[in-house]
């Protein structure tokens, strides 16, 4: 048994071999993969360090049900991806260590510059090994076990996770200095944002993300939704960088040299965006929790 695991919601066109194309013994981290899809999971094959079970649902509130009555304390960490997600195991490594290296309870990989996203923010910044940052995506979280127990209530209710990539940056268990974009590894994410969600989401007849997300806020007293800001950074060769407009500054002319952009007119308005927000938008950082009556529990 290894100190990580990765656990990934998947369908029929996963990627998720490519997490264990390398020995196990080479690995730091197990794998479970939790299918909700039938063909896909009978053609499971066992391999070392690599688990699979059958849940149907959403990511999140199959992630739930795959992990409520499992054991984990014996893990520190755990990797959430999409089944999109294109990165190989030996960055997954990297994850994990810088992880436990930089005492982050919650972090992602960047993303690759042909990647799709919803937010530019997270595309990797050349000559960065991180970003400290109030918003880790649902998309690929990593999750100290200590953030994990306390989020694990809240993936119950919810298929889409909106809400939770600010949330669980403002717990004690997480908060300031905690939570980070890793420049130093880099994630392909190879589909559309949300394309299968809405159609899942309407099959099952619930709410939608947005309401879900409103649901979530309610739970926690937060009447409008927080934007990702970047504060402070660790730039290649372990020096630090800090200030907001500094450090948005140092993303620009790092963006700048990119040429491999999936689409250089949307980068454009992402990096415009991002810059704008660095100078204007607050910092949402304070600590939050439940309301009082404990709804959510």
């Amino acid at each position: 048994m290894k100190k990580n695991l990765v656990i990934v919601r998947a369908g029929n066109n996963s990627l998720h071999h490519r997490w264990h194309e390398i020995a196990y013994e080479d690995r730091n981290f197990d794998l479970l993969i939790s299918y909700f899809a039938d063909e896909a999971y009978a053609q499971f094959t066992p391999a070392p360090g690599v688990d699979a079970v059958l849940v149907k649902g959403g990511k999140w509130d199959g992630l739930y049900k795959t992990l409520v009555d499992r054991d984990l304390d014996g893990y520190d960490y755990f990797w959430l991806p999409d089944d999109d997600i294109d990165i190989s195991a030996q960055d997954v490594n990297t994850l994990f260590a810088d992880m436990a290296r930089y005492g982050l309870r919650i972090a992602q990989p960047s993303l690759t510059p042909d990647s799709y996203f919803s937010h530019f923010v997270f595309s990797q910044c050349p000559g960065f090994v991180l970003r400290y940052t109030n918003y880790i995506e649902v998309m690929a979280p990593c999750l100290h076990r200590k953030v994990l127990e306390k989020a694990l209530p809240l993936f119950r209710e919810t298929m889409s996770g909106y809400g939770l990539d600010y949330i669980w940056c403002r717990w004690p268990e997480s908060g300031a200095f905690r939570a980070a974009i890793l420049d130093e590894i880099a994630m392909h994410h190879t589909r559309p944002v949300g394309k299968n969600l809405k159609s899942v989401i309407a099959e099952k007849g619930g709410l939608s993300s947005e309401e879900e997300e409103d649901v979530l806020k309610d739970r926690f007293d937060l009447s409008y939704r927080t934007v990702p800001v970047v504060f402070a950074a660790i730039l290649e060769g372990g020096q630090p960088l800090a200030g907001r407009l500094k450090v948005g500054w140092h993303m620009w002319q790092s963006w700048r040299s990119v040429s491999s952009f999936r689409s250089k007119s949307e980068a454009r308005a992402g990096m415009f965006k991002i810059i704008r927000r660095q100078f204007l938008k607050p910092l949402e950082m304070e600590m939050i929790s439940l309301k009082p009556d404990g709804t959510g529990d």
